[in-house]
């Protein structure tokens, strides 16, 4: 027996994030598509063996052939179509951001406690063994006690058309990449207090953003998030008082991600220093997702990014805008 999923959307991330990753997890079996533009989900479906494409959205989600949802839309859009999918009795993987704001993550929370649905947030990366080796490396105190973290997502997204650079479908720096960053240290450390934010505005939306973070531990942080650097860069590193720990590609290990430990020590009373590099589980992020998606849903499996992982996250974003003398993301309505 496998999911059941059907994908409501034909967004660029698709084939990235559910349909190539889903060949290599027998839990699951995308069976349908529906989009706006039915060409594009005709031959998305033909390309990739999909075995049906639905005339419309709501045709999807009623369908007794189908037992979860797939939601890529823009993020003012993922409230209403997560909401119609419970309502239609269909699990739900939404694409982060898990909604507009943190308000609407509350409601959906809400609906997802009463629902008897398994509601996850695709925050892929938090389950991946990377994040889970992170933790343990610190837990292990190998740089000593944590003093400062940063994390960075940098990308250069240049066409202004792009769904990321229009505020009312949720765009920003912030939402798009920003979100895994904060959620990378809140999964180390635990839920932040937002300190200041600064940010670049450019049609409407945030370019660029930077946020100080307080962090339980007495740790200070800092994200920053950008659409318009030069150049591809996620990185973070974490400041303990006997060393540094350095995670390169923390959100896509799968892509060559290390874990660089650099550790101040004393040989025959001498201050010397030792590296060791460790390499990432090259196994990808979208497929650990997968598979915790269907462990949910089959065997009853722990989420680790529910509906309520997801509302800590979206109150940080929303308190990062308005330190930022901006206002937070609104949904577009039913």
């Amino acid at each position: 027996m496998s999911v059941r999923l059907g994908v409501l959307g034909a967004a660029a991330i698709l084939e990235n994030a559910v349909v190539v990753p889903a060949r290599s997890v027998p839990d699951i079996t995308v069976t349908a598509l529906a989009a706006r533009d039915h060409d594009r989900a005709t031959a998305l479906a033909t390309q990739h063996g999909i075995p049906r494409v639905l005339p419309d959205y709501d045709t999807l989600l009623t369908d007794p052939d189908i037992d979860a949802i797939y939601i890529p839309t823009p993020a003012a859009l993922h409230g209403r179509w997560t909401r119609r999918a419970l309502a239609a009795g269909k699990h739900v993987l939404c694409e982060k951001p898990f909604t507009a704001n943190a308000d609407e993550a509350a409601q959906i929370a809400a609906l997802a406690d009463t629902s008897g649905m398994v509601v996850m947030e695709a925050m892929h990366a938090q389950h991946h063994p990377a994040w889970a080796r992170v933790r343990e490396l610190l837990t292990q105190g190998v740089i000593g006690t944590p003093r400062s973290a940063q994390a960075t997502f940098l990308v250069d997204i240049a066409d202004r058309s792009d769904i990321r650079w229009q505020r009312e479908l949720g765009g920003g720096a912030l939402m798009d990449l920003g979100v895994y960053p904060l959620r990378f240290l809140q999964t180390l450390f635990g839920t932040p207090v937002v300190r200041e934010a600064v940010a670049v505005e450019e049609s409407g939306v945030d370019a660029s953003m930077t946020v100080g973070l307080d962090l339980p531990g007495g740790v200070d942080g800092t994200v920053h998030a950008s659409m318009t650097h030069g150049s591809f860069e996620a990185l973070a590193r974490i400041v303990g008082t006997t060393g540094t720990m350095t995670v390169n590609l923390p959100y896509h290990p799968q892509m060559g991600g290390s874990i660089v430990v650099a550790r101040a020590g004393d040989g025959a009373g001498e201050r010397t220093s030792e590296r060791t590099e460790e390499p990432l589980d090259a196994t990808s992020t979208y497929v650990s997702m997968l598979r915790a998606f269907a462990d949910a849903v089959l065997r009853g499996g722990p989420v680790l990014t529910d509906a309520h992982e997801a509302v800590r996250s979206m109150r940080v974003v929303d308190a990062a805008y308005l330190a930022a003398g901006m206002t937070p993301r609104e949904p577009l309505g039913d």
